[in-house]
């Protein structure tokens, strides 16, 4: 936390929630007020995007209330470093919980009682998965994926030690609190709906069936009580105010684009030797998996794919450290290896109930969420966050059939694939994490530049943004600046109105500096232009309106 810092974000999301507990902890309710009602009218300038809106008036992140309250209890005890150590013990919460599943499959498979399988759980969802950088960001990602995982734990403890009463409530407890933190975790609850049942109608288990209700009802009823729980705070209907445009493609299209981004793009179009080098470093690591299934006797084309992998993972660290990774299965080299590994000892990873429980609840959950994702997945993420919730509960079956894979293979031969494993982990959540340093350092430069800029006006300056994460990226001094919000091709008519309120300067925060100024026209001056350090894309103007 102190490398990362906390005083900036990687994602707007994030902004909106440390707003919403701001206002919270401070005993301010839930609304976030319109900052110039009189220049904005209809409100359609309103600063924070994606907010909720109801009768009472406009909150700018009720659509999980539950994670809001529990953020502002944080931000009472130790502020936006204890909101951040929230989302911490959520990553640490699922290693564990991973652990646990790991234990119980690996004793299945006759693993030392599991032993041998719980301890690389923890470290690799701990600190070799996306939750190890999902960790550090304000979204509830974390503790949505230590809820799924303690769903799953406690369907197989249902299913398999028989005490079906404490563990089918136990499933439905976490199941309704891991929808009341994260939306996808309906489609979680799905998919261990859907596994749950299928054991149930092969086997006539009775337990498993009410894991497959307990799972669905509970998914259904978080849900619609939260509805109603939001209604409740903000008075009547309620709607949601609308995002910038979002890419348009047919359904097909965008599925397949989609899943693209989310599982396999190596960034997000920087260096083409680092997205090389990554994709280089995937199909190693999958042919290596191959070539240890076909002929397991033989250790030199093992050895010389997991040192070509380990080698290309290095050469993308030491060329783009701050590389920023989409796709799942770059992201998360133990996912790609782990994944063909399950194909290639489909009857050895997957012979014991808990294992085809575990991976069949994943299997669905990834399946509805590509079918309804955005077709720009979560926007900036490491390695597909809309997935994040499973990944706790897919970990334990991949290192069983990593094992399971390795048992057959040379002394040299394995060591030199865990040594690839390990190698490849290290250098993508480095590269995650320096990632994640680099944006925030810059975040954190653009405010405080825009800021400055606000300074020169007085109290409360009006600032103007034509990208719309800007203000709620600007969570750290939005109480001391009054943000508005322009829409496409309506910056000119903004500024008039502000002229009309008796605003003659402000500061316009903006990424497209020669269409924005180009919009205004005559009567609105530059008065002054800064650029962050390390963002030759934004401009911090101050404007005069008038002669």
């Amino acid at each position: 936390v102190p490398v990362l810092g906390t005083g900036a974000s990687f994602s707007a999301d994030e902004g909106a929630a440390i707003i919403q507990a701001h206002r919270l902890s401070t005993d301010r309710g839930w609304v976030v007020e319109h900052p110039l009602p009189e220049a904005d009218p209809t409100e359609v300038n309103y600063p924070l995007e994606l907010s909720t809106r109801g009768a009472r008036g406009t909150a700018s992140f009720a659509k999980h209330p539950l994670y809001a309250l529990l953020l502002a209890g944080a931000d009472r005890v130790g502020g936006v470093t204890a909101m951040v150590l929230l989302s911490v013990a959520g990553t640490v919460t699922a290693a564990a919980l991973a652990a646990a599943l790991a234990a119980r499959m690996g004793a299945a498979a006759s693993f030392g009682h599991g032993a041998g399988l719980a301890r690389p759980a923890l470290w690799v969802v701990g600190l070799a998965s996306p939750l190890t950088f999902d960790g550090y960001l304000v979204i509830a990602h974390t503790l949505g994926a230590a809820a799924a995982a303690g769903a799953v734990l406690f369907a197989v403890r249902a299913l398999e030690d028989h005490r079906a009463l404490a563990s089918v409530a136990g499933v439905a407890v976490c199941i309704a609190l891991a929808v009341l933190v994260r939306n996808e975790a309906v489609l979680f609850a799905l998919g261990l709906g859907v596994a749950s049942g299928a054991v149930a109608v092969a086997r006539r288990h009775r337990a498993a069936a009410g894991v497959a209700m307990a799972s669905v009802l509970a998914a259904a009823g978080a849900h619609l009580g939260e509805q109603e729980w939001i209604r409740r705070i903000l008075g009547g209907s309620v709607v949601g105010l609308p995002g910038g445009p979002g890419a348009t493609s047919g359904f097909l299209a965008g599925r397949l684009k989609s899943f693209t981004l989310t599982w396999l793009r190596p960034g997000y179009g920087g260096r083409p030797l680092v997205e090389a080098a990554l994709l280089l470093m995937l199909c190693a690591l999958a042919v290596g998996v191959v070539a240890a299934r076909r002929h397991p006797g033989d250790r030199r084309p093992v050895v010389a794919l997991a040192a070509g992998a380990a080698g290309a993972a290095l050469l993308a660290l030491a060329v783009e450290p701050t590389n920023l990774v989409p796709g799942l299965l770059v992201a998360f080299p133990v996912a790609a290896a782990g994944l063909v590994a399950v194909g290639a000892r489909r009857r050895e990873a997957l012979a014991g109930l808990a294992a085809r429980v575990a991976f069949g609840t994943f299997a669905v959950f990834a399946a509805a969420v590509v079918a309804t994702q955005y077709v720009t997945g979560g926007s900036g993420e490491w390695g597909g966050r809309y997935f994040a919730l499973g990944l706790p509960v897919l970990a334990p079956v991949l290192l069983l059939a990593l094992a399971s894979l390795g048992r057959a293979l040379p002394p040299s031969a394995r060591t030199a694939a865990a040594a690839a494993l390990v190698t490849c982990a290290v250098a993508l959540t480095v590269m995650g994490l320096a990632g994640l340093r680099d944006i925030h350092r810059f975040t954190a430069r653009l405010q405080e530049t825009a800021a400055q800029a606000g300074r020169e006006l007085g109290p409360r300056p009006v600032m103007v943004a034509t990208h719309a994460a800007i203000p709620r990226l600007a969570w750290a001094t939005f109480d001391d600046q009054r943000w508005l919000l322009a829409r496409p091709g309506g910056l000119d008519s903004l500024v008039r109105r502000l002229h009309g309120a008796g605003v003659d300067r402000l500061v316009l925060v903006t990424d497209q500096r020669e269409r924005d100024t180009t919009e205004l026209g005559s009567g609105v001056h530059v008065v002054s232009r800064r650029t962050p350090s390390g963002g030759p894309n934004w401009d911090v103007l101050i404007l005069r309106i008038g002669p």
